[in-house]
């Protein structure tokens, strides 16, 4: 059976030609394998381009060409978390613009932490204005997750063990072709790992080996990726819909991470200051709660200091409604500069605080609250629906969102682009998502196939879904039997009519 979708009769699709709806389209894909980039190689993908116009850039450019012909901008903007990002980029904006002169293209590029807010805005939209991409995206991160749990611990391991054997780009000579840090990394496998607990795919046994045996690898080399791991996956599992049970495979796989992370000793990897092993694990955790070696003691004393300066210069300083601007290397004013080309106090949130000061800080803490809230609520009624498959998403985002934050409290990740487009796209998808459940809860069709046992997929060159599922009883559907409950009548029931939303059902 197949469900056809006709672009003409779409409400949302009346006025824009099938070239606008086209380059929404492929603008999505073409952000996923952008956001691929930046989780699997880091800083070397965000040097892909030409000084000063790198991917990222290029991207935005891209986007507001597809936004303006086949985005929806209204329903975002009309959410108050969007509110508060409009006013929170309007204020970043003046705290540049009158440094732009001082400071040169480092302001700007400060600016960008904020200014990637346009990506939640572009991919916000083009969700809005066809709600099937929300169902391409997820589709489009099962992709991710193959790719990542394929590659991501050879790209690590290769860099971790041979830094100085990679070479270095021509037109950045700071930065390696690709880079990998092991708190990037833990944020994308939570994400991963939360995507798997809350049945949005299934759980195969080679893949779950996989990503146990990545997070085994990678989890010793980052308290801050240890800790958002820990935190988010707490998260998704305690949201987790009733029928995304952890299973076998589940348990397999918490026991095999275990084992893998009690195995460091004998498979220990030197590499930079710290080692891969269960030792360099019990020093990380040792470090989160006041205790440690001199290594990491040393790192935590001076970032301290260093924030501790930021809060007395702001909050009970003369910097309390200006913040130092966007511009000035944060690092070399307050005398922190330790480590090479270093600009940010490795903590999102202190930056943000630092350069605009405690309006700047309210505005940002207001609007990751409001996000936050509103989508717990959109959880919360999905729950009283028994919308599994929303609960699911909500969930997912809520954790990824957690993961991404804590990550930012003890490293430079929101302030470039690796973090930062990522965590803005994010929040567009929350806020688009929020929006479908409460006017297209059908967007999912969550109530009428069991979690993980179910694969849509949108072609948008034929306007076509092809959905493929199995029954309650985990087997598959066979067109000769009738359906089980909640099948293929379900389904129809359930389906909006032409006249609404343009589906029309063959099979």
């Amino acid at each position: 059976m197949t469900l056809h979708y006709e672009p003409t009769g779409h409400a949302f699709d009346r006025g824009l030609t099938s070239r606008g709806r086209r380059a929404g389209d492929r603008y999505v894909r073409w952000l996923g394998a952008v956001l691929l980039g930046y989780a699997l190689f880091s800083r070397g993908f965000a040097y892909v381009g030409l000084p000063p116009l790198f991917i990222g850039e290029i991207m935005i450019l891209f986007g507001i060409g597809a936004m303006v012909r086949a985005g929806r901008l209204g329903p975002i903007l009309a959410q108050p978390a969007a509110w508060l990002m409009v006013a929170l980029v309007a204020l970043a904006a003046y705290r540049t613009v009158p440094y732009v002169g001082l400071y040169g293209i480092d302001a700007a590029r400060d600016f960008m932490m904020i200014g990637y807010a346009v990506y939640a805005v572009i991919l916000g939209s083009l969700v809005v204005a066809r709600p099937d991409r929300l169902v391409a995206i997820l589709e489009e991160y099962r992709v991710f997750a193959l790719v990542m749990v394929s590659l991501v611990w050879l790209v690590y391991l290769v860099y971790k063990t041979a830094e100085t054997s990679v070479p270095l780009l021509p037109w950045a000579p700071s930065t390696h072709l690709f880079e990998a840090k092991g708190g990037d990394i833990m944020v994308h496998l939570c994400g991963i790992t939360a995507f798997v607990v809350l049945g949005m795919m299934r759980q195969r046994p080679w893949f779950m080996l996989a990503l146990a045996a990545n997070t085994a690898i990678v989890v010793a080399s980052n308290r801050g990726g240890m800790l958002a791991y820990g935190i988010g996956m707490a998260v998704a599992f305690a949201m987790r819909p009733p029928e995304a049970r952890l299973g076998r495979l589940g348990y397999a796989f918490v026991l095999f991470l275990a084992l893998g992370i009690l195995a460091g000793p004998l498979v220990a990897i030197q590499g930079g200051s710290r080692s891969i092993s269960v030792d360099q694990i019990v020093l990380n955790v040792k470090s989160v709660f006041g205790q440690g070696d001199q290594s990491l003691d040393g790192t935590k004393k001076w970032r301290i200091q260093w924030w501790t300066k930021i809060w007395d210069g702001t909050v009970h300083g003369p910097y309390f409604w200006t913040g130092r601007g966007f511009g000035i290397n944060l690092a070399k004013a307050d005398g922190f500069d330790v480590i090479p080309e270093l600009r940010s106090p490795h903590n999102g949130h202190m930056t943000i605080l630092a350069r605009m000061g405690v309006p700047g800080a309210a505005l940002w803490l207001s609007m990751l609250a409001a996000w936050a809230g509103s989508l717990f609520l959109s959880w919360l009624d999905a729950r009283r629906a028994g919308r599994h498959r929303w609960m699911a998403l909500f969930a997912f985002l809520m954790a990824y969102m957690l993961a991404v934050h804590i990550n930012a409290s003890f490293d430079v990740f929101l302030e470039g682009p690796m973090g930062g487009i990522w965590f803005w796209s994010i929040f567009g998808l929350g806020l688009a998502a929020r929006h479908l459940h409460a006017t297209r809860p059908e967007t999912l069709l969550d109530a009428v196939a069991p979690l993980g046992e179910h694969s849509l997929r949108f072609d948008p060159d034929h306007g076509t879904l092809a959905w493929s599922w199995a029954d309650k009883g985990g087997g598959p559907l066979d067109p000769a039997r009738p359906p089980a409950p909640g099948g293929v009548a379900a389904i129809r029931e359930a389906a909006p009519q032409p006249d609404d939303l343009g589906w029309q059902w063959t099979g």
